[in-house]
């Protein structure tokens, strides 16, 4: 069902998706979709988890050893291998599913150790560092998705993780 609503959000808006329409590209029937979630909105924040949980673990050893540019190479590769997958979430929502993927990765975010500095309150650290992160994100998979990932990781790291990693270590 992950797959089938991706797929389908590279098609359609988020909002005009349907059970059925996520059940019928599943290839499952109607009844089991809703038996597995309450509605669709339901399985995005499923599927947000799971790849949230998937990029936390290829980023956390290099955040918890103070790598900023290894985390944002960990992150942009773990895109770039997906790249249909983050430009459906990304691109092929709209805004309204971003901030709705933007407030999900945040509250799983939330789980992982505090690496923000005593004066930065860390709901704001986290909200600066995951709506700045889709911003570059959205801005290399939509207007320059030829750029080489290892330039669009650097770029990562000096505007966003290198910037709230110096600010950790004042």
């Amino acid at each position: 069902m992950h797959r089938a609503l991706l797929e389908l959000l590279a098609q359609k808006p988020f909002d005009t998706i349907t059970g059925a329409q996520i059940a019928e590209q599943a290839g499952i029937g109607y009844a089991t979709f809703f038996r597995h979630y309450a509605d669709v909105r339901a399985l995005l924040a499923d599927t947000v988890a799971a790849l949230t949980d998937d990029l936390a673990r290829t980023m956390m050893p290099a955040l918890l050893s103070s790598d900023s540019k290894g985390a944002a190479t960990a992150l942009v590769e773990a895109v770039a291998a997906r790249r249909p997958v983050f430009h459906s979430l990304l691109a092929g929502g709209g805004g309204a599913l971003r901030a709705e993927l933007a407030r999900q990765v945040i509250e799983r975010v939330a789980i992982l150790p505090d690496l923000s500095p005593s004066w930065l309150p860390r709901r704001l650290a986290m909200r600066v560092g995951v709506t700045s992160t889709i911003e570059v994100l959205d801005w290399w998979l939509r207007e320059e998705p030829e750029r080489d990932p290892a330039e669009v990781a650097a770029l990562l790291d000096r505007l966003v993780i290198g910037r709230l990693a110096e600010a950790a270590a004042e």
